[in-house]
């Protein structure tokens, strides 16, 4: 993990599943919860790189949501208070 603007840019082998996150892009909005993690080339994933099958939901702790993958480098870790 890198520390990057007060927030930790994630790769794979740091992603847990069923922890939450925060997007990169708009880390002021939503939460996404790790599901599965997908490698290259894996059924389910098509691309050439890593990714992870989310719930992307409002609330933190939500369970309902819209399943969608992500890179691991768009994930982040709010920094620690």
């Amino acid at each position: 993990m890198s520390l990057i603007g007060g927030f930790y840019i994630m790769r794979i082998q740091d992603i847990q599943i069923g922890e939450s996150y925060r997007l990169h892009h708009n880390s002021s909005y939503g939460w996404v919860k790790a599901e599965e993690k997908l490698k290259p080339k894996q059924e389910g994933n098509p691309h050439t790189y890593s990714i992870v099958k989310c719930i992307h939901t409002v609330n933190k702790d939500d369970n309902l949501g819209f399943v969608r993958h992500y890179r691991p480098c768009d994930m982040v870790k709010p920094k620690a208070i």
